[in-house]
């Protein structure tokens, strides 16, 4: 294989599935993991990949440099599914310049993109500064690849570039999230006898208003300059065991969005705090909790991804975005991050998921730089 040809790897990599299992115990991106180490130790790259849970296993791959800090290209291994897909999932195709595929965009192509610029620099040189790739699992679900990677002993990086469907703009900026169930009680009984009765469903209802009319209004004080303001929205309901009995129990769940400077367990602990004075509800503890990311445009490995997208001619004004993405567990090591990659975030999860195949290649190009940089500017 070319190593300076990404397409041709990006289809060897769609071609392996790698669905995230959600709470399964099935080995689903392993194969994909041992197929990218092979790929990189045939190019004069170290390789090895690490077990994080259920035979699931990141890869880690390496270029040694000059200086032994390294700097980290992390992107994920699994997929979502594919039910409803329209295109074959796992036989990628090229028209009209973009290749179709599950995961083509989110996220085998940064993968495809991190890997080429390595092996370019292996080839090439110079290195001066250390390279490592993180392929991980479970991006789409829990997050407990990059998780198992913050533990795994590697030295803190001197700045990450996390690949994702970004449009090759630099994103430094994005939202967290704190998902709990709010469950009312009610007292139960006979539906023919509602007086002087708690109806958790109405509880519920109370407490939905409330949130909606009150609480989330409050949220716009908090908004940041590159996200916005925090938001919450209430995404399932359930209660009532029947239509002739009053509900004893009816659940909430709630997706609220965190910024910068907002930590997901103190809004959770504040909202109980809020509901649990007005209502006869609990507030279960946050069944997900992701953090957002605020990396400082000025820091200098920022400054060094930006002067590279110039070289490149695009755009290297900072960006924030909505969803969320690895890059905010790497940075609470300390870790300047930027979120980067070839295509767009609305063809990511599609029917017919693809990639513009002339941005994965520029997308090369700016990786490169970065790395015969060292991650320090120019």
């Amino acid at each position: 294989m070319n190593v300076a040809d990404p397409v041709e790897l990006l289809a060897n990599l769609v071609r392996i599935p790698s669905i995230n299992p959600r709470e399964r115990a099935e080995p689903a991106e392993t194969e994909l993991a041992e197929n990218i180490a092979l790929w990189a130790s045939e190019r004069g790259m170290q390789a090895h990949t690490e077990e994080v849970l259920d035979g699931r296993r990141n890869v880690i791959v390496t270029l040694p440099g000059d200086d032994d800090r390294p700097l980290l290209l992390e992107s994920h291994l699994d997929t979502v599914e594919t039910d409803g897909m329209t295109i074959d999932p796992f036989d990628p195709v090229v028209r009209d310049g973009r290749l179709y595929g599950r995961g083509a965009c989110d996220a085998k192509a940064p993968l495809a993109v991190f890997l080429t610029a390595m092996a370019r620099l292996a080839e090439r040189g110079p290195r001066p500064r250390t390279v490592v790739l993180a392929g991980v699992v479970d991006e789409e679900h829990l997050y407990r690849g990059v998780t198992a990677l913050r533990a795994s002993g590697l030295p803190t990086p001197v700045g990450a570039i996390v690949g994702e469907p970004t449009e090759l703009r630099m994103v430094v900026a994005h939202k967290g999230c704190m998902r709990c169930r709010i469950e009312a009680h009610g007292e139960g009984g006979h539906s023919s006898q509602p007086w002087d009765k708690t109806n958790a469903i109405e509880v519920a209802a109370d407490v939905v208003r409330y949130l909606q009319r009150e609480h989330a209004p409050r949220l716009a004080a908090l908004a940041r300059p590159l996200v916005g303001p925090p938001s919450l929205a209430v995404t399932l309901i359930e209660g009532g065991q029947g239509p002739n009995v009053l509900p004893d129990s009816c659940v909430l769940t709630i997706d609220r969005r965190t910024v910068g400077g907002e930590d997901p367990h103190e809004v959770w602990a504040a909202l109980r705090a809020e509901l649990t004075d007005r209502w006869p509800v609990t507030v279960h503890e946050p069944h997900i909790v992701d953090y957002s990311l605020d990396s400082d445009p000025a820091d200098p490995f920022v400054c060094t991804v930006a002067g590279s997208l110039r070289e490149s001619g695009l755009d290297a004004a900072p960006l924030g975005v909505g969803y969320g993405t690895d890059a905010s567990k790497i940075a609470l090591d300390g870790v300047p991050a930027v979120v980067f990659g070839p295509g767009s975030i609305a063809c990511a999860h599609t029917a017919d998921e693809s990639v513009p195949l002339d941005e994965v290649r520029t997308a090369v190009d700016v990786v490169e730089r970065v790395l015969r940089t060292g991650g320090a500017p120019a």
